[in-house]
């Protein structure tokens, strides 16, 4: 028997469970999943308001930020030369590291 392929792109995978609230990340994706955070909607051209965050990338088993892994890509900006200057910022803003931090 096969495994269904799903429409999240996960070919029927398990991945990691949404940590409580505190928690350190585990790269579910949850809540980029469930809602774009302040920095994406500012800053990618044309993102809608409601929805997933449309910069989310998976990374093997782990979901990671693209707004902070290649934000140039999603800002529309022509080359990658400020991805690492603009990512730190971009993980400071967010409090990336700081715990999970989706109280729903």
């Amino acid at each position: 028997m096969t495994a269904i392929v799903l429409i999240d792109g996960t070919n029927g995978e398990c991945l990691a469970v949404k940590p409580a609230y505190g928690s350190p990340c585990n790269g579910c994706g949850w809540c980029c999943a469930t809602q774009a955070c302040s920095v994406a909607l500012e800053h990618i051209p044309g993102h809608p308001a409601e929805g997933a965050c449309q910069a989310l990338e998976r990374d093997g088993k782990r979901f990671v930020c693209g707004m902070i892994r290649r934000p140039g890509h999603y800002m529309g900006l022509p080359n990658d030369w400020a991805d690492g200057v603009l990512g730190d910022m971009i993980a400071a803003t967010l409090g990336s590291g700081k715990g999970f931090d989706a109280k729903f």
